[in-house]
């Protein structure tokens, strides 16, 4: 995983892999959380081609990520591309997803449906 960049009040990274992006991302809204002196985070995230020009990042996934919507603090939302990565990967244990919804967001054609992540249920079914 990789920091890019600040932009206003939000923050970029970028991770060739979901799994340890969203795992990050859960861990920095958990700490945050936890400090009153600190805003709640809000997070997205999405997966799929992208492309790396001057430092910056560009494209779908990119534009996915942060056009999701203002959701509660402390929620961390994920894109149907991610959540489907991170399903594939063999070594994803301990999320747990609720559907947040199929939202339309500017810039993206159709709907992108959308889940909440949390910690939660190990592939065994037990504590993660």
């Amino acid at each position: 995983m990789r920091f890019v960049k600040t932009i206003g009040d939000a923050v970029m990274f970028v991770s060739p892999d979901a799994v340890p992006l969203l795992d990050a991302v859960l861990k920095l809204v958990e700490i945050i959380d936890t400090d009153n002196e600190f805003p709640r985070l809000r997070a997205g995230v999405a997966a799929g081609p992208a492309v790396s020009r001057a430092g910056d990042w560009f494209g779908s996934p990119v534009n996915v990520a942060s056009r999701s919507p203002a959701w509660p603090a402390g929620t961390v939302l994920v894109a149907e591309s991610a959540r489907e990565a991170i399903e594939a990967d063999i070594d994803a244990v301990g999320f747990s997803w609720s559907f947040a919804g199929a939202r339309r967001l500017k810039g993206i054609k159709g709907e992108v449906k959308l889940s909440r992540a949390r910690r939660g249920q190990s592939r065994e079914g037990g504590p993660a």
